[in-house]
């Protein structure tokens, strides 16, 4: 079967190292090997004053991200039309979250008549799709059923619904996500605060909601981890103008944009991060927001 890549080839991710890329590692391999051999004291000073100097580097660029991130950009102003929005919700033998999915959804604070939303489901989960027929959808929101085909990922998926998106802007959630009602109403105003037309992506912060009063050892570290990346890291690099690997929910498009690139790479097992990358090498800026998106870690390893 012929891989139904909506991406372009030489935009997708690659799988490998080029021609190029391995003559340089064996060049580099081979110059050890000398070094080591006819020089072996020099080359180990060398060798750990190299690992030191790049201990040192990561240090020094750890220290200019927290400083950088300090800074926040004011809130927008209120845009004088709300653009039509989509959302698209991707699930997958999921049956136990469709309700509080739905309910999540229903309560985003954002003009209805501008609002589209779809539950993006595989046509042979039948199951999940009986769990949505049996709930009380918006009337904003529908189904998609993906039909049969290789692979059976989420980019795939995503981008069969995007061919039937009527919005100006997309989102896209996880079925466990709660986002914050008002997390469109700021990513609209964001785009529409743009003045040089460049901003592509936002990405909203993804925040760790323990489930009680004493969070267990992983929960803690989910917290920690989730606050260094975006609440720290991903604020540094858009003020350095730098791209940075999204995350797979809550990330805010121009939909225009999002075709131009050609969606998501179906056979990319993280193209949340690859669309980073390949809008910011097609010259387009990314973002963040301020409103998060709350989701449960796992709270056992099993």
């Amino acid at each position: 079967m012929a891989r139904s890549r909506t991406c372009a080839p030489d935009s997708a991710a690659r799988v490998g190292a080029t021609p190029a890329q391995g003559l340089v590692v064996l060049v580099l391999l081979a110059g050890l090997a000398l070094a080591f051999s006819r020089w072996p004291a020099a080359a180990a000073r060398v060798g750990i004053l190299s690992v030191a100097l790049g201990f040192l580097a990561c240090g020094v660029w750890r220290v200019l991200l927290v400083l950088c991130s300090g800074h926040r950009p004011p809130s927008p102003p209120r845009p004088r039309r709300w653009p039509r929005y989509t959302i698209l919700a991707a699930l997958h033998d999921e049956v136990a979250v469709v309700p509080q999915l739905v309910a999540r959804l229903a309560a985003i604070d954002y003009p209805r008549d501008r609002l589209e939303g779809w539950l993006v489901l595989e046509a042979d989960d039948l199951p999940t799709i009986q769990a949505v027929r049996d709930s009380r959808l918006p009337p904003w929101l529908g189904l998609i059923l993906v039909p049969p085909g290789r692979p059976r990922t989420k980019p795939r998926a995503f981008n069969h619904a995007l061919a039937r998106v009527t919005g100006e802007l997309l989102t896209v959630y996880d079925a466990e996500d709660a986002p914050d009602p008002a997390q469109l109403r700021e990513a609209a105003a964001r785009f529409a605060a743009d003045g040089r037309g460049r901003l592509a992506c936002l990405q909203a912060p993804l925040r760790i909601r323990s489930r009680g009063d004493r969070p267990g050892f992983l929960e803690r570290q989910f917290a920690a981890e989730y606050a260094a990346l975006f609440e720290v890291v991903l604020p540094a690099l858009t003020r350095l103008g730098l791209p940075f690997p999204l995350g797979g929910t809550s990330n805010h498009f121009r939909t225009d944009v999002l075709r131009a690139v050609g969606g998501w790479d179906a056979w990319n097992v993280t193209e949340d991060a690859d669309l980073g990358f390949r809008l910011w090498r097609r010259g387009w800026r990314l973002g963040v927001l301020s409103r998060p998106t709350w989701e449960t870690p796992p709270a056992t390893l099993e």
